[in-house]
């Protein structure tokens, strides 16, 4: 007897649906929920539903902690199984849960990780004279294009997820700001550095000017593809943090060093409640002990 169900990877596209059409989710993050999900059974073998196994899944989640995995990629891996496993059974898809059994691991407690604004500075000024020295057009742009992304990231807080999905008819430059759709769905708009209404003027005009504000070969960069560029240009091609958002943590935290106060960076971050904000006052203040501790005479 056939099989009623859909093919999975039919399944796969029903599930970024309901994530954005029930669930209220942006395009970027129901894709993304999808993208984890066949992403982890790409891993545990052919995308059909026998690999929906959770004893499977299961060892090959936990090898991938013992591998050195993050334990927020891992997380977010184990989420989009549980809200996939969630759907499958209400559509009577599957009869049981597949993440039965798998656990979330928890984020480990650390410090906000920042970016000093002089190693930034250095590798915004490092992308202008690689560009600069470049030959191939495709060389001048990719230079530029990291010039870009390190202005918006860090000169105007942006997520990774708004960043990729950034449009120009979002980006006023006359009026130096741009407007970007947050968590939620929740629509803000940012201020632009001068130095980032000059580098995106410039890269608007090499471009069409329309559409995506960073096109790539599937209609937008891909975030894999803009991490890495931002870690290359930063020079960290280790596999530390997730440093575009380091970088949105750097403009806050250089916020609130320069005397910003709280409820305007939490605007400007789009954060939905104070709470999440608070975090930066506590690496502020890290970062002013330790300064006090360097250069006090009594200290």
């Amino acid at each position: 007897m056939p099989d009623p169900r859909p093919e999975l990877p039919d399944a796969l596209r029903r599930f970024a649906s309901y994530h954005k059409d029930e669930l209220g989710h942006s395009p970027l993050t129901a894709e993304g929920y999808r993208a984890d999900l066949e992403g982890l059974l790409s891993e545990a073998g052919e995308l059909r539903w026998e690999s929906l196994d959770p004893a499977k899944l299961r060892r090959k989640l936990a090898q991938r902690v013992r591998d050195g995995g993050a334990a927020s990629t891992v997380a977010r891996k184990v989420a989009a199984l549980k809200s996939f496993g969630k759907l499958a059974r209400r559509e009577g898809w599957l009869g049981s849960d597949p993440a039965r059994g798998i656990s979330i691991p928890k984020k480990a407690s650390r410090l906000v990780e920042v970016v000093g604004a002089d190693a930034i500075e250095a590798a915004i000024a490092s992308e202008a004279a690689l560009e600069h020295a470049a030959v191939a057009p495709q060389d001048k742009a990719r230079h530029l294009r990291a010039r870009v992304l390190l202005e918006l990231l860090w000169g105007s807080g942006l997520r990774l997820a708004e960043t990729v999905g950034l449009d120009w008819s979002a980006v006023d430059l006359r009026q130096a700001s741009v407007r970007v759709t947050g968590k939620g769905g929740k629509e803000r708009v940012v201020p632009l550095t001068d130095p980032a209404v000059r580098a995106l003027e410039r890269w608007k005009a090499i471009g069409s000017g329309s559409g995506p504000a960073f096109p790539g070969r599937h209609g937008r960069i891909g975030r894999t593809t803009l991490e890495k560029e931002i870690a290359r240009a930063l020079g960290r091609s280790d596999g530390g943090p997730d440093w575009p958002h380091a970088l949105r943590h750097s403009f806050a935290t250089h916020l609130l060093d320069g005397g910003a106060d709280l409820v305007s960076v939490k605007e400007l971050l789009g954060h939905s409640g104070l709470a999440a904000t608070q975090v930066y006052t506590h690496v502020s203040v890290e970062r002013l002990k330790k300064a006090y501790r360097q250069a006090h005479p009594r200290a």
